[in-house]
């Protein structure tokens, strides 16, 4: 890529010019005056200084050309072992969720709103488990399949009424019944609707597309999901379970990047650090375990310094994560064509 750049200072020794007047912006070619992609100014006693950057599409002739990635390009057939592999582990979850929820129901039946709480829980923390499976696409099984998460996991943030509207259902519905003061019998339909549409997720999810593409991005995305919505609070408003929910998605994140070791290879450095810095991740939810009774905390039960803790070591292995994607492109780099050195005008005043 290509870049102009023009650079002005001018002295301070009585009125200060600022956003560029006086200056025409230098040309790239014949009679192109292009907009600024970005300004910058700085103000100080003595002195205004203004950046503005202009970008095209191309090299600069007498510039160095961006230079290839040393990784290969990863055929997309490489991909159909780990993503069967991890929709056979998708479809466990699923099975693990169907057990929680006939606890689920039983106890709302019974009124038991603490073993209902319980295996609330469990079965969200075995939903969220599926983690990779990426549950959007243009197919109408596809669509059916957005929608059926939509019903299973959809939040009242965006439905008109909130909570009071009739399309907010499934784990959320039953999260804010329960974290509410509802009564637990008026939740069991809510429970058996949920049960089916598991059940029938379960039914068309083999079927469903997941592309290297998606698969190979979710690496990174399922952990920064969690940091968004989980740890903030945003997604479990009611229960603030987020640190359970990120714990889920650790183990999602884990056994992904199992079903990818040996795609990457061990020509990359990339594994190795993931490991660790998935490791290190995992210690702090072990530590938080044991020091919570040997269950999790709530996210309003976590003290300033484990709130701190599991904040940057998450943060260590997003960084990790985010090198994941491009070690794993199936596809080339287009080739960025060259400007000409005689078109590439640089001017500093």
């Amino acid at each position: 890529m290509g870049s102009f750049v023009l650079i002005s200072a001018l002295t301070s020794s009585g009125s200060h010019a600022t956003g560029g007047r006086g200056h025409r912006p230098a040309t790239v070619g014949e009679g192109l005056t292009p907009a600024p992609l970005a300004n910058f100014e700085l103000h100080s006693p003595h002195v205004d200084s203004e950046v503005q950057v202009y970008s095209f599409q191309g090299v600069a002739g007498a510039a160095n050309a961006t230079p290839p990635s040393d990784s290969p390009v990863v055929a997309a057939s490489q991909f159909t072992q780990p993503i069967a592999d991890y929709r056979a582990y998708a479809l466990a979850q699923l099975g693990r969720m169907e057990t929680q929820l006939g606890r689920l129901q039983a106890a709302l039946a019974g009124g038991e709103r603490a073993d209902a709480e319980s295996a609330w829980r469990g079965a969200y923390a075995d939903y969220l488990r599926l983690g990779a499976v990426y549950l959007d696409g243009q197919t109408a099984l596809d669509a059916r399949v957005a929608k059926l998460n939509l019903e299973i996991d959809g939040t009242s943030g965006g439905l008109p009424g909130g909570v009071s509207n009739a399309r907010f259902t499934g784990l959320h519905r039953i999260e804010y019944g329960l974290w509410s003061g509802s009564s637990p019998q008026a939740l069991t339909a809510y429970a058996g609707a949920l049960a089916t549409n598991v059940h029938e997720l379960a039914a068309v999810l083999p079927r469903a597309e997941i592309t290297p593409l998606e698969y190979a991005t979710r690496a990174h995305e399922i952990l920064e999901d969690a940091a968004r919505d989980f740890l903030s609070g945003m997604d479990v408003p009611w229960s603030g379970e987020g640190v359970l929910a990120t714990d889920a998605g650790l183990q999602a994140t884990e056994r992904l990047i199992a079903t990818l070791a040996p795609v990457v290879g061990t020509t990359e450095r990339v594994m190795p650090t993931v490991t660790e810095e998935l490791g290190h991740l995992r210690s702090v939810f072990d530590g938080l375990q044991a020091a919570h009774g040997g269950l999790l905390p709530s996210n309003s039960e976590l003290t300033s310094e484990q709130s701190e803790q599991l904040d940057g070591t998450l943060q260590g292995a997003l960084e990790a994560l985010s090198q994941v994607p491009g070690v794993l492109e199936t596809e080339a780099p287009s080739t960025v064509p060259r400007i000409p050195a005689a078109d590439f005008v640089v001017q500093a005043r």
